[in-house]
């Protein structure tokens, strides 16, 4: 279990819900197209294949960390009867907004996951959550909430940050660590930024904390190197941790995915789709997770 306080947690994400900084669109429904474009169309295109939204038409869905629903969009219009919970209440404003335009029927609740959900045991068919649970300062208490409400012979897909991955060995562990010293003269975030074309606000943000911290603790360098520099946590797994996690549910198998090329600045753009996508799919950063509950 982390130290970190989930207060501080709820308030860094609610300050900036996932994916709602995709758009500028200043039409709502334009704005909300447009993530979901984003989202589908460039790095995550896997989405919609590890998330398979037409498998569970008519069935009851629970999204844990729905965010603005972008994936419960995709559910809902599927046919799922869907749920979507946040810890995050803007989340939650958000996603009925974007069900309201869309003129889709769904549930969506502020809760904290961690707690006891306001539901019935076996409520669920399925379960859903990508690149939440990481985020929980504990998150065995997620998951065994998760397996309490999915109904006996329910399943679950999930998503965390893979530890054996090119972004966390040789991004965050290696590459980072070595440069970030970099940072620490005041001009340097503008220069590397008109360098590489990395966003400047998050180098200055590194640069803000490494002036203040220095040294930091192994979890705290990882979570501000995967959401912002001024995200309060997250962590990784590896393929026993992630079996270890959901070792109450059945037929549990993982697969990995996602290779960023744009962290790899104008290196990336010589990167073929086919490179990209193998690398992914070997090396990837997002660890799926699938399992039944007995």
């Amino acid at each position: 279990m982390s130290h970190t306080n989930i207060t501080g947690v709820q308030e860094f994400w609610n300050a900036s819900p996932c994916q709602s900084d995709l758009s500028t669109e200043q039409d709502r429904r334009k704005y909300f197209e447009e993530i979901s474009r984003k989202r589908y169309g460039l790095r995550e295109w896997h989405v919609p294949t590890v998330a398979n939204f037409p498998a569970y038409k008519d069935k009851q869905v629970l999204e844990i960390g729905c965010s603005i629903a972008t994936d419960g969009l995709e559910f809902a219009k599927a046919g799922a009867r869907y749920t979507g919970v946040d810890l995050t209440p803007h989340s939650i404003e958000l996603a009925k907004e974007r069900f309201k335009l869309f003129g889709v029927e769904g549930r969506l609740v502020a809760v904290n996951a961690e707690e006891r959900l306001p539901f019935e045991d076996g409520t669920f068919d399925h379960a859903y959550s990508f690149g939440v649970i990481h985020h929980s300062p504990d998150p065995e208490r997620i998951v065994r909430e998760i397996h309490r409400v999915l109904k006996k012979g329910g399943t679950f897909t999930v998503m965390l940050y893979n530890r054996t991955s090119i972004n966390y060995y040789l991004e965050i562990m290696f590459l980072r660590k070595i440069f970030r010293w970099c940072l620490l003269p005041k001009f340097m975030p503008r220069i590397i930024a008109a360098v590489t074309g990395f966003d400047r606000a998050k180098l200055e943000g590194h640069r803000e904390i490494l002036v203040k911290k220095g040294r930091m603790t192994k979890l705290e360098w990882i979570s501000m190197n995967t959401d912002g520099p001024f995200c309060p946590l997250a962590d990784v797994y590896d393929y026993q941790e992630a079996a270890e996690l959901f070792k109450d549910f059945t037929n549990v198998r993982q697969d990995v995915w996602e290779f960023n090329s744009e962290h790899w600045s104008f290196l990336g753009k010589l990167i073929p789709l086919r490179l990209e996508r193998w690398l992914g799919r070997n090396w990837g950063w997002h660890r799926m997770i699938y399992g039944t509950k007995p």
